[in-house]
């Protein structure tokens, strides 16, 4: 885009309040800001400029990359577990993270093309030990999510490649010892459509959400929610599993190990919950 569009890229440094500010003025000229910067900054350095911005209702959108947990080898400091919490509180932000690239340009181009509202665009950065297969034909509805496999002994909502990765091993350690796990990919992080909540929960009984954040204010907080208000959680477990404590630094296995979000300690931890 800078090569592009020179004239239409500003490059505002290390300065996330001003770059946040500026991009305010720009909406209230008429004109569509793309702001991006790494996810611990911007939501959270920023997050009083943020929240101006939003009252002044104007469209934004806030591109976070280096998002979640992973990669962890630059620290705490660097590892954006609150954003989501962050960017929820506001009416009218949508937040959506994508597992690839294919569903990254997708979507970018809702983000710009059909959102009426400022969005938050969540990505991780760093090579995937997969790429995210979706089925084919697939689109990009908002509030709906797809089955990445099949299974009808618990259900297990994630999203983003890290997650995701983690998620298709436990499905894969735990089909191997006759458990089938469902795993839905939901890239929409605030918004679920009920009635395909309702359709993707079927007649499952356990019910599972794993975050690439804080389990406070994440994707697991949105689906308690919405299965509570449509009616969806009698006779049924439902557990969060997300980032707790405070974060580890290392390699991606090393953390994942540690924050208990690998495949093999989720295929344990679903089974325990009886």
């Amino acid at each position: 885009f800078e090569r592009k569009y020179p004239e239409r890229f500003i490059e505002n440094g290390i300065a996330e309040q001003d770059m946040v500010s500026m991009a305010g003025g720009l909406a209230l000229q008429g004109l569509l800001p793309v702001v991006n910067s790494f996810a611990s900054f911007l939501a959270a350095r920023a997050n009083e400029q943020i929240y101006n911005n939003s009252c002044e209702r104007r469209k934004i959108i806030y591109v976070c990359h280096y998002a979640g947990l992973i990669p962890a080898g630059p620290g705490s400091s660097h590892q954006s577990v609150r954003d989501i919490s962050l960017f929820g509180a506001l009416p009218d932000c949508l937040i959506v993270e994508p597992c690839n690239a294919e569903e990254t340009r997708m979507a970018l181009r809702y983000c710009v093309n059909d959102a009426t509202g400022s969005c938050a665009l969540r990505l991780v950065i760093g090579p995937s030990p997969r790429v995210i297969a979706l089925p084919a034909g697939y689109k990009l509805t908002p509030g709906r999510g797809v089955a990445l496999t099949e299974g009808a002994d618990a259900l297990l909502f994630a999203y983003g490649p890290v997650m995701l990765h983690e998620a298709l091993n436990a499905a894969e350690i735990l089909g191997k010892r006759g458990f089938g796990l469902k795993v839905l990919n939901m890239p929409w992080l605030n918004r679920i459509d009920r009635s395909w909540l309702q359709e993707a929960v079927g007649s499952c009984r356990r019910i599972f959400v794993l975050d690439d954040h804080s389990p406070v204010g994440g994707l697991g907080d949105a689906v308690l929610n919405a299965l509570a208000e449509a009616g969806l959680l009698e006779a049924r477990r439902f557990k969060k599993l997300g980032v707790e404590g405070y974060l580890a630094c290392g390699t991606p296995q090393e953390v994942l190990r540690h924050h208990g979000l690998d495949g093999e300690s989720l295929a344990q931890r679903v089974m325990e919950c009886e």
